[in-house]
């Protein structure tokens, strides 16, 4: 299941979406479940869901990826944001630790921030298996520059408190509860930021292993 937020009145549509399961370099085409209108952070929006179901030929570890060429324009601390794709990507294990359900988010992707004031957020995430939880902040990807068929960091990604960096501008991610603190922001503007949830879970040797997460590319309107 993806589910993705746009714009309504943007030309670039997706009533199909194109992903890579990690098992083959032929990308799959999958259609719209549906679309919702909905408001966020104060703009309308477009909620976009895709369902389709893969079927793997065996154990091993995937890197499910999908690259959307639209990401918005004039985001500050992606430098000619307008023309680097948006690459979200989730790694799953299969192997011998039974089925799995990846985290999934009460909290949409898309809020506000004040000029000056701290910005807490919590993306609500959630586990229906009941696996434990970490969390890490990682850098935006974006195209895939090397031909591996895997999306790269962008070049010349910051993260929000280095665009305009100063003794009170600090921002990190809490990797138990998933908490994310920006304080504060210096500059007004759109800006992207990225992160993973991992999923532990015990082995049959009672030891932790991690079996899977799932990235979220989120946008920030300050």
């Amino acid at each position: 299941t993806i589910t993705t937020y746009t714009n309504p009145l943007s030309q670039a549509d997706r009533p199909f979406f194109t992903i890579s399961w990690g098992d083959s370099p032929v990308l799959d085409t999958i259609p719209r479940n549906s679309l919702t209108d909905t408001t966020l952070a104060g703009i309308n929006t477009q909620r976009n869901l895709y369902v389709h179901e893969h079927t793997y030929s065996g154990p091993g570890v995937y890197i499910l990826q999908y690259i959307d060429p639209n990401r918005v324009a004039d985001v500050v601390n992606i430098p000619g944001s307008v023309n680097v794709p948006m690459c979200v990507q989730t790694m799953l294990v299969i192997g011998t630790s039974g089925n799995d359900c990846t985290p999934q988010f009460l909290n949409p992707p898309i809020q506000n921030a004040c000029l000056g004031q701290p910005w807490v957020h919590n993306p609500g995430a959630y586990d229906v298996d009941g696996d434990s939880l970490s969390y890490q902040t990682i850098v935006c990807l974006g195209r895939d520059s090397t031909g591996d068929g895997i999306g790269d960091p962008i070049g010349g990604y910051r993260f929000p408190n280095q665009v305009a960096p100063g003794a009170n501008n600090t921002y990190a991610m809490d990797p138990v509860t998933g908490t994310i603190t920006w304080n504060a922001p210096q500059q007004m503007g759109i800006y992207n930021i990225a992160f993973i949830v991992k999923e532990w879970r015990k082995n049959y040797l009672g030891v932790w292993t991690n079996i899977g997460w799932v990235e979220r590319d989120m946008q920030v309107i300050v």
